[in-house]
């Protein structure tokens, strides 16, 4: 439903746009080419990609992981493990295809634009006022010359400008109202959805067979791998689930404000204060909340602090190079390991249960039967213990509406949705196959939730809007990328 809608919309918007950078690709003379001798990292119809753009972000990049693992220096292997290089690569030719795209649909930069930017920016001001000397030192001690300088700020422009087409996109008044209608119209809903292998834990096991399985020297092998797969499991580090408020700065006002704040805290309090005042701009959504962390994760000065309370403590000022925090402790898990010996029954249990292909068929069957009987006596109690025993997706009373059409995480086909809107109520359906139970009880029919259109109709358009801007944007990045001639040089990257 909400596909057709978004489609609808985009493709004149697409359309008209790719048109315009299409006429010019058609006559652009780019179909064959080369790198120039290894030059560049890559080209991009024929617009370079420089080794000094590729080291640069490639070095702001590093620096950035580099502050989040705590200040630590990354190795070789870190570096090829998280794709780092790869990444860059494809950010700088995404830059080079929205930068050709704009010059070919003619929001060209001005001269006059691109000095305007350079004399705004902060780092070349002395006074408040731009200073030519400073401008000029500046580039020097990073390797520029004002041209290369000025052009990277024209790329810049450019890309704003093509984001800015995109953000004025404008949905329709009648388009929005009927969005809202299929967001507003719902039916509750009992769901659970299991997969065959994940029943595995239920089937039954012998003792007799554990330690027969363990006492074969062929699978020494399996268990040590199974052992290696869960590794994470066995072997847990000291972990902490915290919370906190950041006040950015390094001087006596920052401190102060951050006291002023902490005077006022309890642990009850924590999370509303911390939406409020937080200068963390994720905490300001989720109340400061850090999850879980291990050491490593967070620089060693809030590290060394968070670790050291005690579950529902609030720290002291805490300094670090962000600024300033105060800290809740929420709860703690120490740290446990568990040799490959002390758990060899348990993985035992596991593979064996993995390879009772029959039991499982059986197991399958039989549990979907049961599963649909509990749905129709509404015994949600015996639904949750299932799943608390098995890795199952479980949602009650939840609402299914036209426009999402989802349950909880659970994305339902077209063809499942337009099956559920049209059941009955009280009808329970079946949308697992051979080798997954997905069943869905419908405790209510459709109803329009009673809800002021008008009220909704500002917060929409701009969803809408949003939206159908990133939606149109993507699918023509996707057009640029297959119609562009990319050439990349990995002997260089």
């Amino acid at each position: 439903m909400k596909n057709a809608f978004a489609s609808k919309m985009s493709y004149f918007i697409l359309t008209f746009i790719f048109l315009i950078i299409t006429a010019s690709f058609l006559f652009s003379g780019y179909d064959k080419f080369s790198l120039g001798g290894g030059k560049n990292v890559a080209t991009v119809d024929g617009t370079p990609v420089s080794i000094k753009e590729y080291q640069a972000a490639l070095s702001r990049q590093i620096d950035f992981y580099s502050q989040m693992l705590g200040g630590k220096s990354l190795s070789q292997k870190q570096i090829e493990e998280m794709g780092i290089k790869q990444s860059i690569i494809t950010g700088l030719i995404q830059q080079k295809l929205i930068g050709n795209a704009a010059q070919q649909m003619g929001l060209s930069i001005s001269l006059d634009e691109i000095k305007s930017e350079i004399k705004n920016l902060q780092y070349f001001k002395r006074n408040e006022q731009f200073d030519v000397n400073t401008y000029r030192n500046v580039l020097q001690s990073n390797g520029y010359t004002p041209t290369q300088f000025e052009e990277l700020i024209g790329n810049d422009l450019k890309q704003k400008k093509f984001d800015e087409l995109f953000n004025s996109t404008i949905v329709s008044e009648n388009y929005v109202k009927d969005v809202l209608n299929f967001k507003n119209t719902s039916i509750n809903v009992h769901a659970i959805k299991i997969s065959r292998q994940s029943l595995a834990p239920l089937v039954s096991v012998s003792e007799q067979e554990i330690n027969e399985y363990v006492a074969k020297a062929e699978n020494a092998k399996a268990l040590e791998s199974a052992y290696n797969e869960n590794l994470s499991k066995y072997n847990q580090p000291e972990e902490v689930k915290a919370r906190h408020i950041l006040i950015k700065g390094d001087d006596n006002k920052a401190l102060d404000k951050i006291k002023a704040i902490k005077s006022k805290l309890t642990t009850k309090n924590f999370s509303s204060v911390a939406s409020k005042e937080t200068e963390d701009p994720s905490g300001k959504n989720n109340g400061g909340d850090l999850g879980w962390f291990s050491s490593g994760r967070m620089v060693p000065a809030f590290e060394k602090v968070a670790f050291g309370l005690t579950p529902g403590k609030i720290s002291e000022p805490v300094k670090t190079e962000f600024g300033y925090h105060v800290i809740l402790v929420e709860d703690k898990k120490a740290a446990k390991k568990q040799t490959l010996d002390s758990v060899k029954p348990e993985l035992a249990r596991l593979l064996i249960q993995k390879t009772k292909a029959q039991d499982l068929d059986q197991l399958l069957k039989s549990e979907q039967e049961r599963i649909m009987n509990l749905l129709k006596e509404n015994k949600l109690t015996d639904l949750e213990a299932l799943q608390k025993k098995v890795d199952a997706q479980f949602f009650k009373n939840s609402d299914v509406n036209q426009y999402d059409q989802s349950i909880g995480q659970l994305s339902l086909s077209p063809k499942e949705a337009d099956e559920l809107f049209k059941a009955p109520q009280g009808t329970t359906l079946n949308f697992g196959n051979a080798g997954t139970i997905f069943l869905v009880k419908i405790n209510t029919g459709m109803q329009l939730q009673e809800k002021k259109v008008e009220d909704q109709l500002k917060n929409e358009t701009s969803t809408q809007s949003q939206t159908l801007s990133r939606k149109t944007r993507e699918e023509l990045m996707k057009a640029l990328n297959n119609k562009a001639k990319i050439v990349t040089n990995p002997s260089v990257i």
